[in-house]
């Protein structure tokens, strides 16, 4: 069986544009990147006129702070975040000039982000402008979340992964991978699916040289944090192991119906940095979200790798398709069986899906997900300025009925777009293995 990812024909009837100048993609992108960059400076004025302090401030600059000081102390994150944090603090100690130059680091990776979609675009005959469009129209949705947190990061890392995955430089693909779950620990689901293609085409050469990759980007990062602080990895792993149950999991906003039916009793906290659901059912829940988190994730690695040996004549295409859809699964997965969905995570899956529309070949699918998506970003955005402006202002922990309503709904839009997904899947699925079975004929 051969599965290759770049012998794709670009000659089908989805693809019915002219490609544009590499001058003119440029002058596109630098359109969008000026309309970003002067997004950024106005919400940096309003922030400094009303004296508003964001996480970047909030958050980051203390740790920043005090790891610029030599006290590297408990850290939540992987290690190499703590060197993302560090760097703004490294040209000012002042809070309002650290937050100029972290808003400059998420706006260099926004533009890198920008680059890499269209370059993914033109290696799969797609039409570039279109997806280098729709990047934008969703990481402006989650504007503040973007350029206040640092998740646009990890997530550009893991697109690159992807590209240079497409494009056959598997190496530079494992070790981006490891950047990035250095940076932020998710991308570190996509390393099956990465390694499972190479595999089932028996690439043992690209297979073991991919995970030696991987390996020698995580030892790199981690023998200097265990000999330099000892504490900071346990740190890390103590911090998550014991998070509650945050306010905006799926599986909070499941319980709190049975709340209001007065089934069970609850109460709201503010802890590890977000609102949290505390009491029986809520912490019995939480022990058992990170195992099911790991099942779910095997499930669908496991799942792509039961598609793949179902397919074996279909065309490269095709293959490619299911590759995307194990990659947006599988982030899926992991953000829908954890303990915490922060609001900033949806940036996590706009490569992936993006990725995904750039395979599908199904113009009216694309557009249905897009819209689901585009709906369960602005639900988050009204849910997060409730509940993390409003509700914060008046002092209040006790979410009220409004606040977990928009919880609910957007984590059921965030299913709908799991099934659509899934639904796509199996529809080309059975395509493939009816179109595998002829062939064997």
């Amino acid at each position: 069986m051969t599965i290759s990812f770049t012998k794709i024909d670009i000659r089908r009837r989805s693809c019915r544009w002219v490609n544009p100048s590499t001058s003119e993609i440029r002058r596109y992108q630098f359109r969008i990147a000026l309309v970003f960059a002067v997004a950024c400076v106005i919400l940096l004025i309003v922030m400094y006129l009303f004296d508003i302090t964001g996480e970047a401030v909030a958050g980051h600059y203390r740790s920043a702070d005090e790891a610029f000081r030599g006290d590297l102390g408990t850290f939540e994150y992987p290690p190499l975040a703590l060197l993302v944090l560090v760097l703004p603090r490294i040209f000012s100690a002042d809070t309002f000039w650290y937050n100029v130059g972290f808003v400059a680091e998420m706006f260099i990776f926004f533009v890198i982000g920008l680059f890499v979609i269209s370059k993914l675009a033109e290696k799969l005959g797609k039409d570039q402008k279109k997806l280098m469009l729709a990047y934008t129209i969703l990481m402006l949705l989650l504007f503040e979340l973007v350029i206040d947190r640092y998740d646009i990061i990890p997530a550009v890392i893991a697109l690159a992964a992807v590209y240079c995955f497409v494009t056959k430089r598997y190496t530079w693909a494992f070790a981006l991978l490891a950047i990035g779950m250095m940076v932020k620990l998710y991308p570190a689901v996509l390393f099956p699916v990465f390694m499972i293609p190479l595999i089932m085409n028996k690439e043992w050469k690209n297979a073991l040289k991919g995970a030696a990759a991987f390996g020698a980007v995580c030892l790199a990062v981690v023998i200097p944090v265990v000999m330099l602080q000892p504490d900071m990895l346990s740190g890390f792993i103590g911090y998550h192991a014991d998070r509650p149950l945050q306010i905006e999991s799926l599986s909070a906003s499941l319980i709190y119906p049975f709340v209001l039916l007065g089934l069970t009793g609850v109460t709201f906290g503010f802890g590890f940095g977000s609102d949290n659901m505390l009491g029986p059912l809520p912490d019995a829940t939480a022990q058992i979200l990170t195992p099911l988190m790991v099942v779910a994730v095997l499930a669908v690695c496991g799942l792509y790798l039961f598609v793949l040996s179902r397919i074996k004549n279909c065309s490269a295409e095709d293959r490619l398709f299911f590759f995307s859809v194990a990659a947006v699964l599988t982030i899926m997965a992991f953000i829908l069986s954890g303990k915490v969905f922060s609001a900033q995570y949806l940036i996590w899956i706009i490569p992936p899906v993006l990725f995904m529309f750039m395979t599908m070949n199904d113009e009216r699918k694309e557009r249905a997900m897009f819209i689901v998506l585009v709906i369960s970003f602005i639900l988050t955005q009204i849910g997060f300025a409730y509940i993390s402006g409003y509700l914060d202002i008046i002092n209040t922990q006790n979410m009220d009925g409004l606040a977990m309503a928009l919880v609910l709904t957007r984590n059921i839009f965030m299913i709908v777009l799991l099934v659509c997904m899934i639904r796509a899947a199996y529809r080309r699925f059975i395509l493939c293995r009816n179109a595998s079975a002829v062939t064997s004929e």
